[in-house]
């Protein structure tokens, strides 16, 4: 799990970094169209997040007597992190704004789009996010709630009550209800977490497991083509035979809800510089990596000053 929370991070960093200023690399440039790719990354992170949330939840014994005490552990653990890194992106957009030869649009906080950023709010109007990943944090808190609420259906050892409850999720998803800014829309893709987890646990058999898991694989087939298919079997597999990690991967995955927190205002910042000031294309190709290499630095030391602490407030937390 550790070395898929990584490369998913790094799939999504080298996307923003290669695509996120269109004006780095040409549209036909081999970089930029194969860093597209790692925009997926987001689709790995729901598969993980299907997968350890119930497991969690599972062997801590959650019933939902325990919802209140459950979201104290979960924005204990999460919102701290992505409120500061909110206000890091504004005062670095304002920084920004003020140095000598910006090109962008004159900096004017929108205080209201600030506060909406605040529980995800932001969803129910379409406001504008101010970093592109907040968007994919509002469907995990989206699944946070989902799983809260219908553990007895997923864990139960009863199949009618499974299957009602994946037939109900299905449905959401085949009749793509909503938009992508709804959890409904990625259904398939946490419900490959969800069932790995019953199959994991012996809460499901083999037979039920492969069957149902093939559904999901063909509802991503038929809506979103044969790469994703094969990234979503893919990271199934990663997760349930790749044991042994490189120490490297697993600090990065530690670091990973940092790094995916604050990559863009940080490593975005070195790619800007880069596209307004350096032609050469061979620096521009260095300037990926650069991107990458500071905020992996800024990661960690973000990760040591706040989520690290958040993180262990939340597991003082008891159900």
């Amino acid at each position: 799990m550790v070395l898929l929370r990584g490369v998913a991070a790094l799939m999504v960093c080298i996307f923003h970094f290669t695509n996120g200023n269109e004006n780095l690399l040409a549209e036909d440039n081999t970089i930029r169209v194969l860093g597209y790719y790692g925009k997926w990354g987001v689709d790995v992170f729901f598969i993980i997040s299907g997968f350890v949330l119930p497991l969690s939840m599972y062997n801590s014994r959650y019933t939902i007597r325990n919802f209140v005490g459950f979201f104290k552990k979960r924005i204990t653990r999460i919102e701290p992190p992505y409120i500061v890194s909110v206000l890091l992106v504004v005062v670095l957009s304002a920084v920004s704004a003020a140095m000598p030869g910006y090109r962008g649009q004159p900096f004017i906080i929108d205080w209201w789009n600030v506060a909406g950023h605040i529980a995800y709010l932001n969803i129910f109007n379409g406001a504008h996010w101010l970093c592109d990943v907040y968007w994919t944090l509002a469907v995990e808190f989206q699944y946070y709630l989902l799983i809260a609420a219908c553990f007895f259906f997923i864990a139960s050892k009863k199949m009618q009550w499974r299957i009602l409850f994946f037939a109900a999720f299905t449905a959401c998803y085949f009749f793509r209800l909503l938009d992508t800014r709804f959890i409904f829309f990625y259904t398939a893709y946490f419900s490959l977490g969800i069932l790995l987890f019953q199959y994991s646990s012996g809460i499901i058999q083999l037979t039920e497991y492969l069957l149902l898991s093939a559904i999901c694989l063909l509802m991503i087939w038929w809506t979103d083509g044969k790469f994703l298919t094969l990234l979503s079997a893919g990271t199934v597999l990663a997760i349930l035979f790749i044991k042994q990690i490189p120490a490297a991967f697993k600090y990065l995955g530690l670091i990973s809800y940092s790094l995916y927190l604050t990559h863009v205002p940080v490593g975005g910042r070195v790619i800007n510089f880069v596209e307004s000031s350096v032609q050469n294309i061979f620096v521009r190709y260095t300037s990926v990596l650069l991107a990458l290499a500071v905020s992996i630095g800024f990661a960690a030391v973000f990760y040591r000053l706040i989520e690290k602490r958040c993180k262990a407030w939340a597991s003082a937390i008891r159900y």
